[in-house]
C-alpha cells in the first residue's frame, strides 16, 4: 500500500491561486468566503478513489468542498477530473515534480486538462523526504533540484500567466524538518504562495501554541524561514485515527470535533486555504498509521469529521466574514474562546464560536468529556431568540431566548454556530 508521503511524491513547483468559477478569490490576500478556503487532497488515480469513483463523486458533491488537491501523473484521467470540475465546479491545486514531468510536459498537460479548473499549481512536495532523496536526479542534491525546478516553472508560467492568473505555490518540506528550510530559500524569488505542512506532532488541539504543531509555528519556522509575511497556503493538515498510547493519532469522535475547529481557527488566522489530508482512508490496517487520515473510511462509509465539515460548510455557504462590530457579539473574552463574525447573503449576522480545548488525552488514547460552559452572547437590535447550531450533531437548530439583550450559549468542545432567529 502506498503512504501519505508516497503518493504526493513527485510533485512539483506552481501553485495558481484562484477560487470555484462563481467568484474570483482576491491574491494574494485571504479570501472573506469561508467555503473557499477548504480543500481536500485526495488520489483520483489511486486506490481507493480509482476503482471506487462514483461513490467518491457523490460523496464529495454532498460535502461542499469545492477544493481539491491531486498531484500531477501521467496516469491521471483527465475525463474524471473534467467531470468534477465541469458538474461539481471542482477547482485543482496540482503539486508538480520533476520526478514525474519536465516543465514542457506539465505546459502540455495544464493545456490538455484547461487552466481554467486549475487554482493553483504547487512546488515540490517534501522534497527532503527519503523518496525524494533516493531519486537518481536528487543525488547532486535534492534542493538544488527543488530549486532549479521551482525557478524554470515560473518562467514557463510567467511567459504565459501573470501571478493573479495563475499563482505559483512554493516547494514544501516535512513538518518536523524546519532546518531544510533554509535550503530553499532560493525558490523564494519564484513563489507567490507559500505552502506549509502543519500537522501537530502529539495529537493537540488545533489551538495549540506548541512547537512543532501550533499554527503560528508553523508561519514563523516555515514560513518566515523562507519568504517573511508572504501569503499562506495549508496543503497538508489532519488528523490521523489509529490510536495507541503516547502516539499522535486521536479518535474519530475527536477528530470530528477538531477538523471543523481547525479550518476556522486557520480561515480566522489569514490562512488562504487549508486542504486536509485526506478524503479516504488509504487502507484498512489497524496498526498502520498511513492509513487511517480520511474523513471517509476505506470502506466508503463517511466519519463524523466528514459530517461535521459537510454541515459547517452548508450553514456558512455564501457567508462572508465581517467586522467584530455585528449585532452578535460575545459578552467577554478569553484565551479559551475563538469566534468569527460573517454575514449570510442577505446580510443576517452569523457568529461562530468554540474554545479551544483539548477532547483527546493522549496518554490514555481516549475521549475527553469536556463539561459545557455557558458563554454570554449579546444582542444588538430587536429579536427574542437566538437559534444555533451545531455542526457535529446534525442539521437542526436549537431555540435559546433572548432576554433584555442577552442570551447564554452552552458550549462544551465542538463549534456552534449563532443567528438571529427570523
Amino acid at each position: 500500500m502506498i503512504d501519505r508521503r508516497t503518493l504526493l511524491q513527485g510533485s512539483g513547483a506552481l501553485l495558481l491561486l484562484r477560487s470555484s468559477p462563481a467568484r474570483a478569490a482576491p491574491l494574494p490576500g485571504p479570501t472573506d468566503t469561508f467555503t473557499d478556503s477548504v480543500g481536500v487532497n485526495v488520489h483520483i488515480s489511486s486506490e481507493p478513489y480509482a476503482p471506487n469513483f462514483e461513490r467518491f463523486f457523490d460523496l464529495l458533491d454532498k460535502s461542499g468542498i469545492r477544493h481539491l488537491r491531486d498531484e500531477l501523473r501521467p496516469s491521471n484521467d483527465l475525463a474524471r477530473w473534467r467531470r468534477l470540475a465541469d458538474r461539481l465546479g471542482v477547482m485543482f491545486n496540482i503539486p508538480v515534480s520533476p520526478a514525474t514531468n519536465t516543465v514542457a510536459e506539465m505546459m502540455s498537460y495544464l493545456d490538455a486538462f484547461g487552466v481554467e479548473r486549475v487554482s493553483s499549481i504547487e512546488g515540490q512536495n517534501e522534497g527532503d523526504s527519503p523518496w525524494f532523496m533516493s531519486l537518481p536526479l536528487a543525488k547532486s542534491g535534492w534542493s538544488n533540484v527543488v530549486v532549479d525546478y521551482q525557478r524554470d516553472v515560473h518562467r514557463a508560467l510567467r511567459a504565459r500567466y501573470t501571478a493573479e492568473q495563475l499563482p505559483l505555490l512554493s516547494p514544501s518540506v516535512i513538518n518536523w524538518k524546519p532546518a531544510d528550510v533554509a535550503l530553499l530559500r532560493g525558490a523564494a524569488q519564484y513563489s507567490d504562495v507559500v505552502a506549509i505542512h502543519s500537522y501537530v506532532q502529539k495529537a493537540q488541539e488545533p489551538e495549540t501554541t506548541d512547537d512543532y504543531a501550533a499554527v503560528s509555528w508553523y508561519l514563523k519556522n516555515m514560513r518566515d524561514a523562507f519568504k517573511p509575511g508572504a501569503p499562506v497556503m495549508v496543503t497538508e493538515a489532519g488528523y490521523c485515527n489509529v490510536v495507541k498510547p503516547g502516539s499522535a493519532g486521536v479518535g474519530e469522535v475527536a477528530s470530528g470535533i477538531y477538523m471543523p475547529r481547525m479550518l476556522l481557527n486557520n480561515f480566522r488566522l489569514g490562512i488562504l486555504r487549508t486542504y486536509l489530508y485526506e478524503f479516504f482512508d488509504g487502507g484498512i490496517d489497524p496498526n498502520e498509521g498511513e492509513h487511517h487520515w480520511g474523513l471517509v473510511r476505506n470502506d466508503l462509509t463517511p466519519k463524523p469529521a466528514y459530517d461535521a465539515i459537510r454541515n459547517l460548510l452548508a450553514i456558512l455557504k455564501g457567508a462572508r466574514r465581517a467586522g467584530d462590530n455585528q449585532p452578535l457579539r460575545l459578552e467577554t473574552r478569553s484565551l479559551e474562546l475563538r469566534h468569527i463574525a460573517f454575514e449570510d447573503a442577505q446580510g443576517k449576522p452569523l457568529l461562530a464560536v468554540w474554545r479551544a480545548v483539548r477532547c483527546w488525552d493522549v496518554a490514555k488514547a481516549d475521549d475527553i468529556e469536556v463539561p459545557t460552559r455557558s458563554v454570554g452572547i449579546n444582542v444588538e437590535g430587536p429579536g427574542t431568540e437566538l437559534i444555533v447550531n451545531r455542526p457535529n450533531d446534525g442539521a437542526g437548530w436549537e431555540r435559546i431566548p433572548i432576554t433584555d439583550g442577552r442570551a447564554r450559549i452552552p458550549l462544551d468542545g465542538k463549534v456552534a454556530i449563532i443567528s438571529l432567529a427570523a
